[in-house]
């Protein structure tokens, strides 16, 4: 039995874990948002930036922002596709950590972005609107789009968070609202990330290709997004057997992000 496994087959410890982490976290939170008030900061408050990046320091939000944009920006122009008076849509956009940097890099494409988090866009919209269109999304399809609307898409560290279900939903989607043809890009917790998975999830990938990871939820789940929010994993043949219902697998960049999250690069059937 792995670590993980065992420290939740004792009753009560997952929770007093939480419970200390809680409490932790609070308090650097809250000295975190004092300093930002009292600031001229240009990047979004501690919690917006928790919620999308697991840190609260601005300076490894800015640049894992910038880097995730040139990496979106380099596989669009590996596969020839130039942003010049194309719509491009950013699925889960959270409060614009890539978008702020894609647009710039991108100045040719029209930009829209959307998000479950209603706080994040109410951000984005007020202080990003030169760059991009926001509006929030549900839990669940629709996006408040028409069929083809955009160009193409990419998606950060969305399905690396969704149950089984709602994936394949989302995946519909995207094949929706971008036009046959269209590029998409999403970012997946492939190989790289597979190596903390406990005994129970890597039995899961070896069967079934997905392991679906649920930890804290409620007012122990740091980040303040919904329960079903929580930590997915796919391997490489998985992607290519299920995904494929919707999109022709174009390239699987193996820790293309950072080394740690699986770049996919899909196309609309």
């Amino acid at each position: 039995m792995d670590i993980r496994t065992a420290v939740r087959a004792i009753p009560g410890t997952f929770w007093l874990a939480g419970l200390v982490r809680y409490f932790m976290f609070s308090r650097v939170l809250a000295q975190a948002e004092h300093q930002y008030e009292s600031s001229s900061a240009d990047v979004p408050p501690p919690r917006l930036r928790f919620r999308v990046h697991g840190a609260l320091d601005t300076e490894s939000y800015r640049a894992i922002g910038q880097s995730t944009a040139g990496v979106l920006t380099d596989a669009f122009r590996r596969h020839g596709i130039s942003m010049a008076g194309l719509r491009v849509l950013d699925f889960g956009c959270g409060p614009g950590r890539v978008a702020a940097e894609f647009k710039p890099a991108n100045p040719e494409c029209e930009l829209f972005g959307t998000d479950i988090d209603e706080e994040a866009i109410a951000w984005t919209s007020a202080r990003l609107s030169t760059l991009a269109t926001f509006c929030v999304n549900g839990a669940m399809p629709r996006l408040p789009f028409l069929d083809r609307t955009f160009d193409a898409a990419y998606t950060v560290s969305v399905f690396t968070h969704l149950d089984e279900s709602s994936q394949f939903a989302w995946l519909q989607e995207l094949a929706r609202v971008v036009r046959p043809r269209g590029t998409v890009i999403a970012t997946v917790h492939g190989a790289c990330a597979q190596k903390g998975c406990s005994d129970h999830e890597k039995r899961q990938l070896a069967r079934r290709g997905f392991a679906y990871r649920v930890g804290h939820k409620g007012r122990f789940k740091l980040d303040g997004l919904p329960d079903s929010y929580q930590t997915s994993f796919h391997t490489r043949g998985y992607v290519k057997a299920t995904w494929s219902r919707w999109f022709e697998l174009i390239e699987h960049m193996e820790g293309g992000l950072h080394g740690h999250q699986d770049v996919i690069v899909l196309r609309v059937r």
